[in-house]
């Protein structure tokens, strides 16, 4: 009995050790996943994603408005100063500004740090020397920091290895976080009992309970909630860390993950990202004080935060560099030249990281599938943006005051790059992006290719097209489209025609060309939806987006190259090494004089047809462009250009409601107000290509004008179409006169 009753006294203990042996090897499985997957493979859990602007190019003869590159020099942090005499300063003194860049190794081309002097001439352009004085042919300001990813979280973190790290700041951490760190295992009674000391004693700021080896267990493996079980479960992992790592692998770690404050919405975590935040400087530049700073700001990042309470953080930081003197980390000498620096943190950037989310979406849309998630969200990739910050502000300022929904693409005509784009009126409300996937009719707006493939048929501005009622007859039974405005001009000339957007005089032409010549040119150019194979493609029937209908118009803006719309340039890893490279691709669809003469018709369009109200609107600029209004205004559009910039506006609603909206009346000033805020440098008319001739004509006929025709117009002609025949509605010489004058109106 007695032997039967020591095995039942036993069994508990056995229970017990099993329960523990169980929950030391779910500790011991669960931290070595976390660390064979996340961290002893890398410098750290995970690095956030970051994407970047464009670089901006000052040179090359590029136009630039001395106020907006000031702008720019602000939203990067640049300080201005009496002298410039440091990388971040400035110095503007009209006409001429001196900017000492801080430089970037990437992306390429990279620009090296300097003082620099550009002059602006009367005409806007801009010339850059060196401090030599000699000139140079382009400087470049370092691309803005957009956003940053880190799966669900806006996070910001950078990886530092162990030989990156300041031993002073190693030490000023250890002096405040854990001064035994170097003696405990993972979790120190001593520590603990002090801590509470403190606590009753008022003294917290000395020291907290946790170890650096249990506040690194927290952000890797636990929540932040304040439970007993999850204090056991810390001192658990802590334990394993120091059994699997050595005590610089858990310091470098430690230092890489620890929060260090917030920029905006992105939470700014290890000392790599904090001292670029804090002060602009690189781990190996920062000084003794700066060290201290940083160690300290770990307690409370809030509290500490030397922009929003410099006094308390120059207490703080003096704090430690006393705490780093008694643990012998410093000499008295150096303690007594540190606590003499000013506190010198870097004024915050005026970026907004809370915008530009429409742009960033799209950017992460197109790159996630090459990528994945594990690559684009924690292994630190670098993506720079074709993006202009102040271009895609104005974009957004644009689209935000109206009631309906809109959406704005913006691109530079040479090359495709996406400059700014805007797919709602506020993303926060809806984050469907109505520039590159919703597709809608385009109205008239798409009747610039019809007028583009008849000009490569032959035909001329002058072409005369017969603008009265007509029926067609379909699959669906009799059509019988009207003008507009409900005026029809009897006969008129192409540029007439689409000036005033007159849809009776261009079902003519459509049925002159035939639907499939017009669709296949449309899709030469860039338009990549289907295309319905009716005369209804006259009158834009067939969805786009906007997106690929704005770059279609490329080929009129640049003398007939077809481009890609491109918004990711290049792809950076974490070590710096490129992994995608975007040369942007140009092809030639359209000779440039054809091209010319499309861009001729539209300026029409804003000189005398339906979009000529652009002229009160404050945009006084060489321009071209096509309005474009769907049945009962569901869909407003306007698609421009200048020279240098080419933009598409359209306005609706995402019920495709009627709102009796038009092109001129609703998208126009959408674009007006951008081009307003974005054309930089003077005015300049569209470069004319060789193989075009003038003509004078009369625009009844199409024909020469002769001395009798009561209307003369001066028309462009691609070289060997100008009409050789003399207009046979009027005649000519003394008679001509008196019939004008004398005969019946």
């Amino acid at each position: 009995m007695r032997r039967s009753r020591g095995r039942t006294s036993r069994r508990p203990w056995l229970g017990f050790c099993l329960a523990l042996l169980s929950a030391a090897a779910l500790v011991a499985w669960r931290a070595e996943s976390k660390l064979s997957a996340l961290v002893l493979g890398g410098l750290g859990e995970s690095f956030s994603t970051k994407i970047f602007s464009a670089a901006t190019n000052i040179g090359e003869g590029s136009p630039r408005d001395p106020q907006r590159l000031l702008e720019r020099l602000r939203r990067l942090g640049y300080r201005e100063s009496p002298e410039p005499a440091a990388p971040g300063q400035y110095a503007w003194q009209p006409p001429v500004l001196k900017v000492f860049l801080r430089g970037y190794s990437v992306p390429l081309p990279a620009q090296n740090p300097g003082l620099f002097e550009i002059r602006f001439d009367a005409d806007g352009t801009a010339e850059a020397r060196d401090s030599s004085g000699s000139s140079v042919s382009a400087i470049r300001l370092e691309p803005e920091l957009m956003a940053e990813l880190s799966g669900a979280r806006k996070l910001r973190r950078e990886p530092a290895a162990a030989a990156e790290i300041p031993p002073a700041l190693e030490q000023a951490v250890i002096a405040t976080e854990d001064k035994r760190f170097y003696r405990h295992w993972g979790v120190d009674p001593l520590a603990v009992l002090r801590s509470a000391w403190h606590d009753l004693s008022g003294h917290a700021e000395l020291q907290g309970g946790s170890t650096i080896t249990q506040q690194l267990a927290k952000n890797l493996f636990l929540s932040p909630r304040r439970t007993l079980q999850r204090k056991l479960a810390e001192a658990a992992f802590s334990f394993y860390l120091e059994l699997r790592l050595n005590k610089e692998r858990i310091l470098t770690l430690y230092l890489n993950h620890i929060y260090m404050g917030q920029d905006g919405p992105v939470s700014v975590a290890g000392i790599k990202a904090a001292s670029a935040f804090y002060f602009e400087k690189s781990l190996g530049r920062l000084t003794l004080g700066e060290c201290a700073m940083l160690a300290g700001l770990i307690r409370s990042p809030y509290r500490y935060d030397p922009r929003r309470d410099p006094a308390a953080a120059l207490h703080r930081r003096d704090f430690v560099l006393r705490r780093m003197r008694e643990e012998g980390f410093i000499t008295a000498a150096q303690l007594r030249g540190a606590l003499a620096e000013p506190l010198a943190a870097a004024p915050r950037p005026l970026r907004d990281l809370r915008g530009n989310d429409y742009f960033v979406t799209e950017v992460v849309r197109q790159v996630l599938p090459r990528y994945g998630e594990e690559a684009l969200f924690r292994q630190g990739l670098s993506l720079y943006t074709t993006m202009d910050p102040l271009d895609q502000k104005a974009a957004e300022r644009a689209v935000s005051r109206l009631k309906t929904q809109a959406a704005l693409a913006a691109l530079d005509p040479e090359d495709g790059r996406v400059l700014a784009l805007v797919g709602g009126r506020d993303f926060a409300e809806s984050q469907f992006n109505r520039a590159t996937q919703a597709r809608r009719q385009p109205g008239s707006a798409f009747k610039p290719f019809l007028y583009g493939a008849a000009i490569e048929k032959g035909y001329t501005p002058a072409t005369t097209l017969d603008d009265r009622p007509r029926a067609f007859s379909g699959p669906e039974g009799t059509w019988r489209p009207k003008n507009y405005d409900g005026v029809y001009r009897g006969t008129t000339t192409l540029r007439t025609a689409l000036a005033l957007s007159l849809n009776a005089a261009s079902l003519d032409l459509l049925n002159q060309i035939g639907p499939a010549a017009m669709a296949q040119f449309a899709q030469r150019l860039g338009v990549e939806s289907p295309l319905e194979n009716s005369l209804a493609l006259a009158l834009g029937t067939s969805e786009v987006n906007l997106l690929e209908l704005t770059a279609a118009f490329a080929p009129f803006a640049n003398q007939g190259l077809r481009v890609s719309p491109i918004l990711v340039s290049s792809v950076y890893d974490a070590q710096g090494n490129v992994l995608e490279y975007a040369r942007g691709e140009r092809t030639s669809v359209l000779a440039p004089a054809h091209a010319y003469l499309v861009t001729s018709l539209l300026e029409s369009v804003v000189q005398e047809g339906t979009a000529k109200s652009l002229q009160g609107l404050g945009f006084a600029r060489p321009c071209a462009g096509k309005t474009g209004t769907t049945d009962e205004g569901r869909d407003a559009w306007f698609i421009g250009f200048t020279p240098r910039l080419l933009a598409g506006v359209w306005v609706g609603n995402d019920r495709n409601e009627a709102l009796r909206l038009t092109g001129a009346k609703d998208a126009l000033p959408v674009w007006a107000q951008f081009m307003r805020d974005s054309v930089e440098g003077p005015a300049a008319p569209f470069a004319q290509p060789q193989g075009l001739t003038t003509a004078r004509i009369d625009p009844l006929s199409g024909l020469l004008a002769r001395s009798g025709c009561p209307e003369k117009r001066s028309e462009m002609f691609a070289a060997g179409t100008e009409p050789k025949q003399v207009c046979p509605l009027h005649r000519g010489g003394v008679w001509g006169w008196f019939k004008r004058w004398f005969g019946p109106n």
